[in-house]
């Protein structure tokens, strides 16, 4: 009888075993998009936003996470659109896109974040060339963005949890530091159906401030 106790308590503890040894998931690996980095730079004539992005190439909100690349992203807003616009930064240089929707100039190059203070800037616009530095938005009371997708984990557990299959994550996460007047960080999950659970992180508190859910073809916001 003894035995048949011990063994009994064996089996009991198996399961509990087995689930401590269960594969934990790395949500890191499946992030699709990490807009890490902003710099701005404003005077009386223009605005200036650089993101620093590692994306998927090529970029599709469909649930499966691709190989990333890093990127730059410039948007040029000027008070007086000029006919041209090119800019330099460190060892790269090239002519800026006119966008009519956001009426201003952007581009987009391969290069790794700047980890500088600050990063140095040459514009170029009709006849006028403007050197200047951009500073970065985020100072050190700022979380970053591996901490904003651990809050939205913690936040919402089982929405991480409902798209895992044998140690597996079957979706896409998207991270973006965003600025207005304050740091705040978008993170976005996205399934197999382009479902979308986003939350909006407080970048200084770490305070969950919303949390919503939508469609990719029939919701803007991944946009943001």
């Amino acid at each position: 009888m003894k035995k048949f106790f011990i063994l009994f308590a064996t089996l009991l503890c198996f399961p509990l075993f087995l689930s401590a040894c269960a594969k934990q998931v790395d949500y890191s690996r499946y992030v699709s998009e990490r807009r890490s980095e902003i710099y701005l730079y404003r005077d009386d004539s223009l605005s200036l936003t650089i993101n620093c992005v590692c994306r998927e190439q090529p970029y599709n909100a469909d649930g499966i996470c691709g190989e990333g690349c890093d990127l730059v992203e410039v948007f040029v807003k000027f008070k007086k659109n000029p006919q041209t616009a090119q800019i330099s930064i460190s060892s790269f240089s090239g002519e800026m896109n006119y966008e009519a929707v956001k009426d201003g100039f952007s581009i987009v190059f391969s290069s790794a974040p700047f980890s500088s203070d600050g990063v140095d800037c040459t514009l170029t616009f009709d006849d006028t060339t403007s050197s200047f530095c951009a500073l970065p938005v985020k100072d050190k009371g700022v979380i970053s963005s591996d901490e904003a997708l651990s809050i939205a984990v913690e936040n919402s557990p089982q929405t991480f949890q409902n798209l895992q299959s044998n140690g597996n994550f079957l979706g896409e996460i998207s991270i973006r530091l965003i600025y207005d007047d304050a740091c705040y960080y978008y993170v976005g999950v996205c399934d197999r159906q382009s479902k979308v659970t986003a939350f909006l992180i407080d970048g200084s508190s770490g305070r969950v401030i919303s949390t919503k859910n939508y469609s990719i073809f029939s919701n803007a916001m991944r946009s943001v």
